[in-house]
């Protein structure tokens, strides 16, 4: 870790500091640019979620290394043309008024001649402003319009700088980061309903959702061709926040499609075997957020209504999921220095199913009512190079049949190659009994995946 739990404490304190205008001053009346980019940090917070993003992770040592790394991301960012949003103005805004003390724009402080904002808080930079005054009151311009953030800030927050230091990347997202929100932003496209509450701006969660995709081969030598399809699709009403400590419920409607069609040409006769089902149900989505702490956890129940168009049954299943985060060690990113992020995945899960209708005949009996206990555990691997786009994600679900005669065992392993953060170039695997319906599976492709 970057920093430990006794390491922060300093840092805070130094934000306080920073607070007090007259601190910034030393006896010889030099700025003190370790409390200078606490007040800037303190002026103008950055997600975690922000930190995380990058080919290294932000430094957590001192607020003056924090602002030296920001203010380099900043000036990549504009030089790539990228249009400045939340987290990224505030970081501008951290340039630009540093900038404008140093061109001496503020009578109170004198700058050293040629002084630039962004190597100002380099390790060994010797530029430096004076103050006129040991009472000098810092102005910051562009404090005002400033984006706020929904949690705690990298320069506020304990529990925050430790996550972050770890190379977490948390749902921290700015309050004003979309002033005109698109009706797009709602809409949650997954290969998995119970993760259609993780929302993109929790990049950790974000990492490991299945994907949905749609999958076409043609085997020669088996005279075959097979389609694969796995799409879910759901709505986001707002999040209502369940108390002051950032709790919240989100409630998410949606629609599922399945379909493995296998047609196979045998000399001048052709068979089709076609497994297809639509689902219909509504996930209520529980944030749990602690004061004073970095760690969460997430509750999901989720009534569904399943429909197979082949088999002729129907389910009525109510299914709940529940995932603690605890930053930097279990389901979230763990950042190394070699590229890659890794993520312990486990999340307890429990299957229980009504049959409304088992089905034709050949599939009554084994389509019995169900009640099923157990977890979900795997990693996702993820290159933090963003020249090599990949991530690859396995998990296994075993769920014990408390009520039933089938207990589920089901693996699942996906390794993508990502032309942006929605579409990618999927080759999976899976084996096992269906966690939902406890129908038998074993299937492999290569196909386009998305999630959004």
């Amino acid at each position: 870790m970057l920093l430990s739990a006794s390491g922060t404490a300093p840092l805070v304190q130094a934000a306080d500091a920073g607070s007090d205008a007259g601190a910034l001053c030393a006896p010889d009346l030099k700025v003190d640019k370790e409390k200078l980019a606490a007040r800037l940090l303190a002026a103008y917070p950055v997600s975690t979620a922000y930190l995380s993003v990058g080919d290294h992770p932000a430094p957590l040592s001192s607020y003056r290394e924090l602002a030296s790394w920001l203010l380099k991301k900043q000036a990549a960012d504009k030089a790539g043309g990228e249009t400045c949003k939340g987290d990224s103005c505030n970081a501008g805004h951290i340039a630009e008024d540093l900038q404008s003390l140093l061109d001496g724009k503020d009578a109170q402080f004198k700058p050293t001649s040629g002084a630039a904002a962004g190597s100002f808080f380099d390790a060994g930079n010797q530029s430096s402003l004076v103050c006129v005054k040991s009472d000098v009151q810092l102005s910051l311009p562009h404090a005002a319009s400033a984006a706020s953030m929904t949690t705690a800030s990298a320069a506020g927050s304990t529990a925050a700088a430790s996550a972050t230091a770890t190379g977490a990347a948390t749902s921290a997202v700015p309050a004003s980061a979309a002033q005109e929100p698109s009706w797009l932003d709602p809409i949650r496209v997954r290969g998995n309903p119970d993760q259609l509450s993780v929302d993109r701006s929790n990049k950790a969660a974000y990492a490991s959702v299945d994907r949905a995709h749609l999958t076409l081969a043609n085997d020669d030598v088996a005279q075959s061709r097979t389609n694969d399809i796995v799409v879910y699709t759901g709505y986001s009403f707002d999040k209502r926040p369940m108390d002051g400590n950032g709790s919240t419920y989100e409630a998410v409607p949606y629609v599922g499609f399945k379909q493995n069609r296998v047609t196979t040409y045998n000399g001048g006769g052709v068979s089709v075997d076609t497994t297809r089902t639509g689902q219909i149900g509504m996930l209520s989505a529980f944030h749990f957020a602690h004061p004073g702490s970095a760690n969460t956890e997430d509750l999901t129940a989720r009534p569904d209504y399943l429909i197979n168009s082949t088999d002729g049954s129907r389910l009525l299943t109510v299914n709940f999921t529940y995932t603690m985060v605890r930053p930097g060690i279990l389901n979230d990113f763990i950042r190394w220095n070699n590229g890659l992020a890794f993520k312990p995945i486990l999340i307890g899960q429990s299957r229980n199913g009504m049959y409304v209708d088992r089905g034709n005949p050949t599939v009554y009996d084994q389509h019995q009512d169900f009640i099923r206990l157990g977890a979900q555990a795997g990693f996702t691997l993820a290159s933090t190079n963003p020249r090599l786009p990949f991530d690859f994600t396995t998990t296994y679900t075993g769920l014990k049949a408390l009520e039933g005669s089938r207990s589920i065992h089901y693996w699942r392993s996906a390794l993508t190659y990502n032309f942006n953060q929605s579409v990618g170039l999927s080759l999976d695997y899976s084996n096992g009994l269906l966690p939902d319906t406890g129908d038998p599976e074993r299937k492999w492709g290569l196909g386009v995946s998305t999630k959004f």
